[in-house]
């Protein structure tokens, strides 16, 4: 499978994978999740194929697609070719800049905000975590779901 960074950082569409996406179109490309946690009480059901995780709501959908970025070296399954990876660490300004080319808006969300950490949603309903001013953590949800 295919993916464009830059389509994933502004659109939330991490190739075939994005929100409400069954869940079996992931277990029919890249087969049972190395790392999984069940559902809880209030929680949805965690899969992780190395730094790619996901959230599957009670209706076997995708609820969240995410990468995380903040290791020292980043994992993705081999299934995976993600074009426009060379420099995956962007720093927030480079991030703005994808997100303006895409005519894509963003808003600061402060409650998530500290002195280290910056944390911005897209009107695409992209989580963008930055620690230190560079990109560390994306996330792809439910784009009219409202927080903070």
């Amino acid at each position: 499978m295919n993916v464009d960074y830059y389509e994933f950082i502004a659109k939330g569409e991490f190739g075939d994978f994005k929100f409400g996406t069954p869940w079996s179109t992931v277990i029919s490309l890249l087969g049972d999740p190395p790392l999984y946690r069940p559902p809880g009480k209030g929680t949805d059901e965690l899969a992780r194929y190395d730094d790619i995780e996901f959230a599957i709501n009670n209706d076997k959908k995708i609820a969240l697609v995410s990468l995380r970025l903040d290791g020292d070296q980043i994992k993705i399954p081999n299934e995976i070719n993600i074009e426009h990876f060379e420099t995956p660490i962007l720093n927030q300004q480079q991030v703005f800049e994808i997100l303006e080319a895409h005519n894509v808006s963003w808003e600061r969300m402060e409650l998530m905000c500290d002195e280290w950490i910056d944390y911005y949603r897209t009107s695409t309903g992209v989580h963008l975590s930055f620690g230190g001013g560079l990109l560390g953590k994306i996330g792809a949800s439910d784009p009219t779901k409202k927080w903070g």
